[in-house]
C-alpha cells in the first residue's frame, strides 16, 4: 500500500454560504466539509482541531510542525507561531519528522515539489516546516534547476522530475520562474506516478492561504478550484484499491471570505481509497497523524513499529 497525501494550506471547515465561502460558491464535492456540507459517501472524514488546546489563532509553522511529527508544536512553544518554524521547532522537526520515522521504518517517503536553487542558497532562507523535515530526514529534494551542488545546504540530495507548488504554473511564471504548466489530470498523473517507488508521497500547495490573506474574490475562488479539482483528480488517477488518497490542512482561512486571517475552524482528515477509513479512525488530532501513518506504512512494509503521540 502506498498514500499520496495533499496537504493544502488554510483550509478548513466553513458554512454552506456561497457568499462568503469560495468551497460553497463552488459546490465543492470531494472537499465538500470545507464548503460546509457532509463528506461523500465514498470518502472517509474526521474533523481535527488546530487551536491545539492553546489560546490564539492557529499558525502555519506549529501546525505543520505538529502535523509533520506527532509533536504538539503549540504545546511545545506555548503559542502559536507562524510563518516558518524557529530554532525550537526546527529541533522537532530534526528528531521526530514523519520522514525520518518513515525511513527508520524502511519505507520510502519522497517530497512531490520541486525547489529552485535559488531558494535553497537564499542568504535569508525562509523554509518551510516540509522543507526542514525533508533535509532533515535525508530524503531527496527535487529541482526545477541544475544545481550548483557546492553552494546547497548539506547534507541535501537531490532528485528529477519535481512538480512545483502552484501546479498550473501561471503564479510562478510571474515571478519569472520556467515552469511547465499543468492541467489537475496532469498533475495527479504525475503525483501518482512517484507511488511506483515511493510508500508515500506528499505534495504542499499553500496558495490557498496565500490568496486568503491576499487575494481579491475572484482569486480565492479559483484557488478552491484548484484544489477540488486537485482533490478529484488524484483520487481518479490513483488505484484506490491498492493506494490511498489523503487531504489535510493545518489551519482555516480560505473558507471564510468575511476576512483576511486565520480561523479557528476544525479542519478536515479526509481519505479514499485502500486503509483509509482505518486510518482517519485512528486520528482524532492532528498530533496523531504522523504515528498513524507511520504505523500503517511501517506494518505494509513488514516491518510494525510502536509509535506514540508527544505533546
Amino acid at each position: 500500500m502506498g498514500m499520496v497525501v495533499l496537504f493544502f494550506d488554510g483550509v478548513g471547515l466553513g458554512r454552506e454560504d456561497p457568499g462568503v465561502n469560495p468551497f460553497a460558491a463552488i459546490g465543492a464535492r470531494r472537499l465538500a466539509p470545507a464548503a460546509g456540507r457532509p463528506a461523500e459517501s465514498e470518502a472517509a472524514f474526521r474533523p481535527l482541531d488546530p487551536r491545539l488546546g492553546v489560546p490564539g489563532l492557529p499558525q502555519s509553522a506549529t501546525g505543520q510542525t505538529t502535523l509533520f511529527t506527532g509533536v504538539n508544536a503549540a504545546r511545545v512553544l506555548g503559542r502559536h507561531h507562524s510563518g516558518t518554524p524557529g530554532p525550537t521547532l526546527r529541533r522537532v522537526l530534526a528528531t521526530e519528522s514523519l520522514f525520518a520515522k518513515l525511513r527508520r521504518a524502511g519505507a520510502s517517503p519522497t517530497f512531490a515539489n520541486a525547489y529552485t536553487t535559488a531558494h535553497l542558497t537564499a542568504r535569508r532562507p525562509r523554509w518551510s516546516a516540509t522543507t526542514h523535515m525533508v533535509l532533515a530526514s535525508g530524503a531527496p529534494l527535487r529541482l526545477l534547476d541544475d544545481p550548483a551542488p557546492a553552494a546547497l545546504p548539506a547534507p541535501a540530495h537531490f532528485e528529477p522530475d519535481g512538480m512545483m507548488h502552484d501546479y498550473v504554473g501561471d503564479f510562478a511564471a510571474r515571478r519569472g520562474i520556467a515552469v511547465v504548466p499543468r492541467s489537475a489530470a496532469q498533475a495527479a498523473a504525475r503525483l501518482a506516478s512517484y507511488l511506483d517507488g515511493h510508500d508515500l508521497v506528499l505534495y504542499e500547495y499553500f496558495l490557498t492561504d496565500l490568496m486568503a490573506h491576499r487575494g481579491t474574490a475572484e482569486e480565492c475562488l479559483e484557488q478552491a478550484r484548484r484544489v477540488e479539482a486537485l482533490t478529484d483528480a488524484v483520487v481518479g488517477a490513483v488505484d484506490l484499491a491498492r493506494h490511498a488518497v489523503i487531504v489535510i490542512s493545518d489551519h482555516g482561512n480560505l473558507e471564510d471570505g468575511e476576512h483576511r486571517q486565520h480561523t479557528e475552524n476544525f479542519v478536515p482528515l479526509l481519505g479514499w481509497g485502500a486503509g483509509s477509513r482505518e486510518l482517519v479512525q485512528r486520528v482524532s488530532g492532528m498530533d496523531e497523524l504522523t504515528p498513524a501513518l507511520v504505523e500503517a506504512l511501517a506494518r505494509d512494509c513488514g516491518r510494525p513499529q510502536r509509535t506514540t503521540v508527544r505533546t
